[in-house]
């Protein structure tokens, strides 16, 4: 398949976008509260499978690597949704395409999807660092932090 073909280049508006934002932003929602439901508000151990699943996917290949390293690595990944540093075992995220979706939805930003998120992203990094990790929401607003600790 040749993608510079005019026949699979989409021609999107930026209200093509918009409704697709909003559209993610409710399935998001949708599923981070039924897990929530289901899972009776411990959603961590679904996250943090589910983050070390991926972890395993990633294009990563890093030789002992420390909890500042990986942070680092996956910064770069993930710098079209997130803006996050580590300071010392406090992470801060000062974007986050998630608090963008709760915004969106109208939910709590702290809530279930960045529960779920967050155990998702302990879990990369477990996966990564090939220790349990585990974080804890300190404070939630335009920016978050979390404790983060790796055993």
């Amino acid at each position: 398949m040749n993608t510079t073909d005019s026949k699979y280049v989409l021609d999107l508006s930026p209200e093509d976008y918009q409704k697709a934002t909003v559209e993610v932003a409710f399935l998001l929602d949708a599923f981070a509260s039924t897990i929530d439901n289901i899972m009776g508000g411990n959603t961590a151990p679904v996250g943090r499978i589910a983050g070390r699943d991926t972890a395993n996917k990633l294009p990563i290949n890093l030789t002992d690597p420390t909890l500042q390293d990986i942070v680092n690595v996956l910064s770069e990944q993930m710098h079209a949704g997130f803006d996050f540093s580590l300071n010392d075992d406090e992470m801060l995220f000062k974007s986050c395409i998630i608090r963008e979706m709760c915004g969106l939805r109208k939910i709590e930003t702290g809530g279930a999807l960045c529960r779920l998120f967050h155990s998702y992203f302990d879990g990369i990094v477990n996966g990564l660092i090939c220790r349990p990790v585990k974080s804890a929401i300190v404070s939630v607003g335009d920016e978050c932090r979390l404790q983060t600790a790796v055993q």
